[in-house]
């Protein structure tokens, strides 16, 4: 099981990482999902890290998020994930470490915080899950604005259309940094906001 490892973030792990992306993902998402990417520029340039906030509809967005930013990201993933064989060896590859949805234990908060301390950005999904209504975004998580506020890193939101649809085509929309707010209520509901207005979906109400 792919709990937080320290030692796993060199740069044999990143070495690794771009061999994933650009000889296993690459073709896939470029020729048979027509990825398309926007919003590049708001990538930033300086190397610091910073929470790839995107939502979620399928099992191809953190591969689709990784070839998007080719930057090294390390996943919050959920455990069922690291039991099916070739989807947690890839998601393993790319650097995502253990997240217990039922019960998040201070490991896990560690490890993304010393993923972010290494230089790494992290992924996190703001629904947790996949999208199961057409049209809506889930209840989104505290979670991204919580590690924001905790280690002081900016979020970075990244739009989703198409991943869920065998052949796509996807797009991809990377939106501006912003810091969400301290209120951590108010702040799942302003990185919500960020997601719709990128994907054009609408939150899924309370």
């Amino acid at each position: 099981m792919a709990v937080y490892n320290p030692k796993r973030y060199t740069w044999i792990t990143k070495f690794y990482y771009y061999m994933v992306i650009w000889l296993l993902f690459a073709p896939v998402y470029y020729l048979f999902y027509r990825l398309k990417v926007y919003g590049k520029e708001n990538i930033p340039k300086d190397g610091k890290p910073f929470i790839v906030m995107p939502n979620h509809l399928s099992n191809n967005d953190p591969p689709i998020i990784s070839l998007s930013f080719n930057i090294p990201i390390a996943y919050m993933a959920k455990k069922e994930l690291f039991e099916t064989p070739f989807i947690g060896w890839a998601i393993t590859m790319l650097g995502a470490f253990l997240v217990d949805r039922e019960k998040v234990s201070k490991t896990t908060i560690r490890g993304a915080k010393e993923v972010l301390s290494k230089g790494w950005c992290l992924g996190m999904f703001l629904e947790g899950t996949r999208s199961k209504i057409p049209g809506l975004l889930n209840k989104p998580n505290v979670g991204p604005a919580y590690i924001s506020n905790l280690t002081g890193v900016p979020v970075l939101p990244v739009g989703i259309t198409g991943s869920n649809k065998k052949g796509g085509p996807v797009t991809v929309k990377i939106g501006k940094l912003f810091y969400p707010e301290r209120d951590l209520e108010k702040a799942r509901w302003h990185c919500a906001e960020k997601l719709a207005e990128l994907t054009g979906l609408k939150v899924l109400p309370l």
